[in-house]
């Protein structure tokens, strides 16, 4: 009920004002404690439910008042806090209710209800207003301290929250209200009608705060949809529209959750009110906020999300902005504002710049934004770039980048192949496979194929041209005739016009039969006809409405243009324009094409770089590329294809998974199924196999039995496989035949059924006349058949063949009959198949070899030894011309006739205790040929090896297998059937070693503490007995036996390889120390008697083939024999430094081998190898690298010699080249990660500055410092060693160094290390302060000594050695060598001895 009042209520600027009376205007009488707050409030309650409106509030004001002010946090003073609110919420609704009645009566109201409504509205909204605000005060202290008890791990929820949970929900009703409110004409309410200004800001205070207090949610967005309304209906009536973009402003610069809402908000402001100018005014505010403070990053990063989520939302309202925003904003400091202008330019482009028919101004605007992304692909920040790069794909993917634009944006991310960055790298990457997968000129872009199609198309344009230019002379010439014509023509169509000037046809006649009627009344000149058919032709068309409103003159001028036309047609003038212009497109589109492939062709050079990275992403995105790139037939790929094979070898599984991911993509996607299906499978492989070199063979088997067990190459693609081999599948040409056959040996390998299922096939076709028409098969098929043994089973015993069956016959006789050919090319391979066959497939292998070699020395004494001296010497330079002669391109081979000719002989004893005696035997000194002798070496060499491992592993194998059965009779007889599971549990436990590797694992159990015998180790003691009886025949019988051949034969070979003088021939010579190499491996004691002379041989021969089978050897003999070998381990270090590439080559990977797999330890001579880093050839480099990498991996093996490698590398007398020594410092650097090995290395580098002694090593040891990684505690190691380098900083390269340490710790350092920082650059810029005369001179003195005196003595492994001199193993000079045997650690003979590990191609 309305009451007089006799005061003012005035808006308080604070609460207290309102405590303290002045004239007339309100204020509080009494403020009440927490004690009679309650009772109070029951009063009002009782005053709100008798009262129909809400004049009651006058009476007590002073309660709520006391409850806003109170200042108890407790659950009672939340309470009443609750029940206040609740309270004013019922009066905030009898208050609309009374203003509706009041202001929407049409008479003005008086000035005592105008007056008593004003102070009611002010008064009501004041007290919900702040109570409001209390209540958000107390529940975000609440939630402060629920955050605290979370971190604290306290579990109580605090009371305000716990007491109401629906705060959200109340206070969206509260804002209803508020707006309901506001559509009132509040205005009457004043006089004049004009709001208050302090009204409207108290009450969208509350929305500004709510802004700032609750982020926006599915489950509140009606909150902030009222809270924008109000804030809408506020500036649109009530003049808020200066207020609201500075609150805004001031909103979205220091709360990062309100950038959703606010855009939201605006775009609700636009949609519902109309209200687009407070935008305008608030981007002008925020790029004017962020020229100024774009430093700031939480700034920075509150407007970037703003302007972000408003482009996402309303992309078309920021586009008017964005030339502005570019300017503008695209030169701030901070990178991430720039990528969120550039995102808002992408998305503006991909929504509203994409149509094809935009207007010139939309285009103009589309390649000014287009501009700025090309620009920032060069941006000085690497995120920057990155977010360029990814934007571009994204254009792409939506098909948003202009034609014109392509070339130049793949050109620019070919570039970025090359960044520092690794995201930038990868960015690149993906932007060029994108836009490769989804070029617009062709599946394929074979740039030969490209180009040869342009030169066809230019010159079908030239030829147009051509035509073209006849076509213009002849239509000249005809246009002359036609103003003869159309003189004589004109007064018949007047005539015409005049008679019939409205003509009307039917329709029963087509164009085209018009037109065959026309033509040959325009050639006889009948045009009166002609003119009644054209006007014809032209009522069909439909003019006639058109022709009707011309006047005279004007139709007789169009039929007149007519038969024109017409005679034209008549002349046969032919109109080649549009060929043309579709010819010209063409040339264009292939000239665009032959620029895209350039550049993506340019592309994949760079990529070969990147599959050996250290950075994971570099090479999965690199693999991923070159599959795409090989794919779409891009000249180059080939060659990253094969190199990628390397990464099979990784110890990374992804990069591993991610090779086999590409080759399966490559190999065995295809559009078909079925056996359609297999057969492209199958072309795919065997193209792929007949390009790949012979080094990555081994790894393409890897995947190809990878794929075999995945079911990848199934049964039909093995069944396709066979008719291939067998020629059974039409048009296959024996290439493809041989082709079929080693990816049947790739596949066996991890199948062995293939073999099994099909022996005999292979067998016909191994001994068949095929394989004589062509040994290879011959040789391929015997690896086949080897793989028929199942390498995965734990059987001990397989079925072996006998000697005498028909297909090892004739194996033998294939042998003997490829021996003794001449031109046979790969002997070695075929020779190793077969000493292969025999000693895996066929029983009594040694007797079987031994007959083999028996015969050949009986051929040998047949044909040569007992042959005339004079019919030798007679015959050899005819040999020799023949041999010249004769086409070694045709190898029609009559393999049952032995040869007739002897080339290149010379002399050869053989032991005449071997040979049989027979008729002519006392000649001893005949001549035979030496490819013979060569071959013969050969022979002896593999089989001595294939001989070693057959004992080592089949005949141990077999007599431990019968041991361990008489084991398991013995023990069933006693234990039954635990006894039988123990002895199978054993049996398992022992199957598949070698001798030698059970006698190392049992010498190195000899010396734990023995115990109590055991029953079920029983058989150890078996098992040691027959590997020392092993051991003993290798040591002792097989080179020593006197009864034995190979004690006879080595001497031969030794001869050989100390004659190479007598035995020049460097086949020869190349066989007998390949061989000699093989028989060291055999016996620990030969080994050691002739290591000096293996090494005589390694060191003065300028054989490079001789050179590197040696070093192969070498390598096989540290697996064998350690201890022998390793005094002798600095020549493999010496080979490094050869000039020779292969030599190098040879030596880089079986250092590698030999280092990854522990049998030589990583000494100081290991920066021999990081100067291969930098080796001229990339294969070296490659190798080095990944070496590297896999010893990082290993412990700290790495870190333990990275201070002598920085040592030696810097050594002046090494004279390394300062370019080079940084590049081979920040790969081995680079791989060093963990932080402990860190703060030590800085140490022990700063310790170096004291005894460099020249500015040089000064440089050196400041580069390698600012390569590392720095945290607070590696810094204070900086700081701690001052002292040692305070006075080099006055180098300019070395303070340079310090400083780049200083520049990359700052970019993303945490505060307490930022610390750290700014002291080390205060102590740093102290040291450019010091200047001691004395000390410079002491400096300079030091400087210009070692000019002079630092020179050292060569290393006695790198002096030439001369004559037959013993030399002296370089790393352990007087160390006792007679220990054998018993290594650090020791493989099995097998691998030790492979055939692919010692052979090498000896023809």
């Amino acid at each position: 009920m309305e009451e007089e009042h006799d005061f003012q209520f005035i808006l308080p600027l604070n609460p207290t004002d309102l405590v303290n009376s002045c004239g007339d205007q309100y204020y509080v009488k009494e403020v009440y404690s927490n004690k009679d707050i309650p009772e109070k409030l029951l009063e009002c309650k009782r005053r709100v439910n008798q009262s129909q409106d809400a004049f009651y509030i006058f009476e007590t004001f002073d309660t709520y008042f006391s409850i806003i002010e109170s200042s108890g946090l407790d659950a009672a003073s939340i309470r009443n806090l609750m029940r206040a609110f609740d309270l004013l919420y019922v009066t905030v609704e009898k208050l609309g209710q009374g203003l509706k009645e009041t202001l929407n009566d049409k008479e003005a109201p008086s000035n005592q209800t105008r007056s008593s409504h004003l102070n009611l509205s002010k008064m009501t909204l004041y007290l919900q207003v702040n109570l409001v605000k209390k209540i958000d005060m107390v529940t975000q202290r609440a939630m402060c301290d629920q955050q605290l008890n979370v971190q604290k791990k306290r579990g109580k929820l605090p009371e305000a929250l716990e007491q109401y949970p629906d705060w959200d929900i109340k206070r969206g009703k509260f804002l209803v209200q508020l707006f309901n409110i506001l559509q009132l004409p509040l205005e009457r309410l004043w006089n004049p009608p004009v709001v208050e200004e302090d009204f409207i800001s108290m009450l969208c205070d509350i929305c500004y705060r709510t802004l700032e207090l609750i982020p926006m949610r599915n489950d509140n967005k009606h909150i902030f949809d009222t809270l924008f309304q109000i804030l809408g209906t506020c500036i649109k009536r009530f003049n808020h529209s200066m207020t609201f973009p500075a609150r805004i402003l001031q909103i979205l610069r220091g709360t990062e959750h309100a950038a959703v809402a606010v855009a939201n908000g605006i775009l609700t402001l636009h949609e519902e009110y109309g209200i687009s100018s407070v935008f305008s005014i608030l981007i002008k505010s925020i790029v004017v906020a962020l020229k100024l403070d774009s430093a700031d990053t939480t700034v920075s990063k509150h407007f970037s999300a703003f302007l972000s989520e408003f482009s996402n939302i309303a992309s078309g309202l920021i586009i008017p902005h964005l030339s502005k925003l570019g300017e503008e904003l695209l030169d701030c400091q901070s990178h991430m504002l720039r990528n969120t202008v550039l995102q808002i330019i992408a998305d503006a482009v991909i929504s509203d710049l994409t149509a094809e028919d935009l207007s010139d101004d939309m285009k103009e605007v589309r390649n000014e934004f287009l501009d700025h992304l090309y620009d920032h692909i060069l941006d000085v920040s690497a995120h920057v770039r990155t977010k360029a790069l990814h934007i571009w794909v994204h254009l792409k993917t939506q098909h948003a980048i202009p034609l014109n634009y392509l070339s130049k944006v793949v050109a620019a991310a070919v570039g970025r192949l090359e960044d520092k960055s690794s995201l930038v790298r990868k960015a690149a990457m993906q932007l060029v496979k994108s836009t490769l997968e989804s070029n617009p000129f062709s599946s394929k872009l074979s740039l030969e194929e490209l180009l040869q199609k342009h030169t066809k198309e230019v010159e079908i344009m030239e030829k147009l041209n051509e035509e073209l230019e006849a076509e213009r002379k002849e239509e000249e010439e005809l246009n002359k005739e036609w103003g003869d014509k159309a003189q004589e023509m004109l007064p018949q169509i007047e005539e015409h016009l005049n008679e019939f000037p409205n003509l009307e046809f039917d329709k029963e006649e087509t164009d085209t039969e018009l037109l065959e009627k026309i033509l040959p009344l325009m050639r006889a000149k009948d045009y009166k006809k002609a003119i009644i058919l054209v006007r014809k032709v032209d009522f069909l068309a439909g003019n006639h409405e058109m022709i009707a409103m011309l006047k005279f003159e004007e139709k007789v001028v169009y039929v007149l243009a007519l038969l024109k036309t017409y005679h034209l047609l008549a002349a046969g003038l032919k109109q080649s324009n549009e060929e043309m212009l579709r010819q010209i497109k063409t040339v264009q589109f292939l000239k665009d094409s032959i620029d895209f492939a350039t550049i993506v062709t340019d592309a994949y050079p760079k990529l070969q770089d990147l599959l050996m990275s250290k950075t994971n992403t570099d090479v999965l995105e690199a693999v991923d590329l070159f599959t795409t790139g090989y794919m779409f037939g891009i000249c180059g790929t080939e060659v990253g294809m094969q190199k990628m094979l390397m990464l099979v070898w990784s110890s990374d599984k992804e990069k591993r998974d991610a090779v086999s991911e590409a080759y399966r993509r490559v190999l065995f996607t295809t559009d078909l199924q079925a056996r359609a299906h297999a057969i492209r499978v199958v072309q795919n492989l065997s193209k792929f196999l007949a390009v790949i070199d012979y080094g990555h063979y081994l790894s393409l088997e890897t995947l190809v039995a990878e794929w075999v067990n995945a079911g990848e190459i199934d049964a039909l693609v093995i069944q396709v496989l066979f008719e291939r081999f067998t020629l059974k599948l039409e048009g296959t040409t024996s290439s493809e035949s041989r082709l079929a056959l080693q990816l049947l040996i790739m596949a066996s390998k991890a199948k062995h059924s293939i073999v099994t299922a099909n022996t005999a096939i292979i067998e016909d076709i191994a001994v068949g006349e095929r394989a004589r028409r062509e040994p290879r098969l011959f040789t391929g098929c015997l690896r086949l058949l080897v793989n028929g043994i199942d390498a995965n089973s734990n059987a001990k015993y397989y079925k072996r063949h006998s000697t005498d069956i028909a297909f090892v016959q004739e194996v033998k006789r294939f042998f003997f009959d490829c021996f003794f050919h001449q031109k046979l090319k790969d002997f070695d391979g075929m020779a190793t198949s077969v000493f292969e066959y025999i000693y895996r497939m066929c029983q009594s292998p040694d007797v079987l070899a031994q007959e083999l070699l028996k015969e050949l020395l009986k051929r040998f004494y047949k044909n040569w030894l007992v042959a005339a001296a004079s019919v030798i010497s007679n015959n050899a330079a005819d040999a020799d011309l023949d041999a010249d002669k004769e086409n070694e391109n045709e190898l029609a081979l009559a393999l049952d006739s032995p040869p007739t000719h002897i080339p290149y002989s010379q002399s050869l004893a053989i032991p005449q205790t071997q040979i049989p005696q027979t008729q002519g035997s006392q000649s001893t000194g005949g001549r035979m040929p030496v490819f013979l002798v060569s071959r013969f070496v050969f022979c002896i060499g593999y089989m001595t090896i294939k001989e070693m491992i057959f004992l080592d592993m089949d005949v141990y194998n077999n007599m431990k297998y019968r041991e361990e059965l008489t084991a398991q009779q013995e023990k069933d007889t006693r234990t039954k059937e635990a006894g039988r599971k123990a002895a199978q549990q054993q049996l398992r436990r022992t199957m598949n070693v070698s001798a030698a590797e059970v006698r190392k694992r049992l010498s190195n159990s000899a010396a734990e503490p023995q115990q109590e015998p055991d029953e079920d180790l029983v058989g150890a003691t078996a098992e040691d007995n027959i590997a020392e009886e092993i051991h003993a025949i290798c040591e002792d019988m097989l080179m020593y036996d006197p009864n034995g051949l190979l004690h006879w034969l080595t001497p031969v070979i030794i001869d050989i390889c100390k004659k190479p003088g007598e035995y020049r021939n460097p086949k020869l010579q190349q066989a007998a120390t390949l061989t000699l190499a093989r028989l060291m491996s055999v016996s620990s004691r030969f080994c050691e008697s002739n290591m000096s002379f293996l090494m005589n041989i390694l060191n003065l021969t300028t054989n490079m083939k001789i050179k590197c089978n040696t070093v192969v050897g070498l390598s096989d003999l540290t697996f064998r024999f350690p201890n022998i070998i390793e005094p002798w381990t600095g020549y493999f270090y010496v080979q490094l430094h050869e000039t020779n590439t292969e030599l190098r080559l040879t030596a880089i990977k079986m250092l590698s081998h030999l280092i990854l797999n522990e049998m030589i330890r990583v000494k100081a001579q290991i920066s021999d190898m990081a100067l291969c880093i930098v080796d001229d050839n990339e294969e070296i480099q490659d190798i080095t690298k990944e070496f590297f990498k896999e010893i990082a991996n290993k412990s700290n093996i790495l870190y333990n010699v990275l201070p002598d490698i920085i040592s030696r590398l810097g050594d002046t007398n090494l004279r390394l080249e300062e370019p080079k020594y940084r590049i081979i410092m920040a790969y081995i650097l680079g791989l060093i990660q963990k932080d402990r090995q860190i703060e030590t290395l800085v140490e022990k580098l700063c310790l170096r500055f004291p005894v460099a002694r020249v500015e040089r090593q000064w440089r050196d040891i400041a580069y390698c410092l600012s390569l590392l990684s720095y945290n607070e505690r590696s810094l204070n190691k900086l700081l701690d060693n001052m002292q040692h380098y305070r006075d080099k900083v006055q180098n300019d390269e070395v303070y340079q160094s310090f400083r780049l340490i200083i520049s990359n710790t700052n970019k993303l350092a945490k505060p307490e290390l930022k610390a750290a920082v700014t002291e080390f650059e205060t102590r740093l810029n102290e040291c450019l302060a010091v200047n001691d005369p004395a000390g410079d001179a002491a400096d300079s003195s030091q400087t210009d000594e070692p000019r002079s005196a630092n020179r050292t003595r060569v290393a006695p492994g790198n002096r030439t050695k001369k004559g037959g001199r013993k030399p002296t193993p370089p790393s352990a000079s007087g160390r006792n060598t007679s220990r054998r045997g018993r290594g650090r650690r020791a493989a099995r003979a097998e691998s030790s001895s492979d055939d692919d590990t010692l052979s090498s191609d000896s023809d």
